[in-house]
């Protein structure tokens, strides 16, 4: 990234986080009425088992409670999925190192002997041309051409 963009996207962020503070230093101040929250406890009495415990509490602190909950429960959620996405992330790349080595070795590979006829395009024949050798010559011809020693000489078959 050039020095430049850097700075300005560093910028837009500053900018960014003061105005996401403006924006709750507002909400702290127009939400700031108590209200008062009551939550049944449970007690080990047979007689009543129920408490109703109360609690006056701002409103924007009962609002950040709920927020924070959700949030949590939210990445609570996500965990599951985000764990299995970087197990597979992680056999997605052992795979594609194990393609990539062996595209490796198949470029690395001697080119001693020439391509096997079938591999070859097929070419439309001139009229002039002699005539194409039967299925019995070429095999023939094969079979000499991988029986050859690089170095030029005659080798037996492994």
């Amino acid at each position: 990234m050039t020095r430049g963009l850097r700075i300005a996207l560093t910028s837009f962020i500053v900018v960014l986080l003061v105005g996401v503070g403006a924006v709750v230093a507002l909400f702290l101040v127009q939400n700031a009425q108590w209200v008062v929250l009551r939550a049944p406890w449970l007690r080990f009495r047979l007689d009543d088992p129920f408490l109703v415990a109360e609690y006056e509490t701002p409103l924007y602190m009962v609002m950040a409670a709920a927020f924070v909950v959700g949030f949590a429960l939210a990445v609570l959620l996500f965990i599951p999925f985000w764990l299995r996405r970087s197990v597979e992330r992680g056999r997605e790349r052992r795979f594609i190192r194990g393609l990539e080595g062996e595209l490796t070795d198949l470029r690395n590979l001697p080119l001693d002997h020439p391509a096997p006829l079938e591999d070859e395009p097929d070419a439309p024949r001139e009229a002039s041309a002699p005539a194409a050798p039967s299925a019995e010559e070429e095999e023939r011809a094969l079979l000499a051409a991988a029986l050859q020693d690089p170095a030029g000489g005659k080798g037996t078959a492994r």
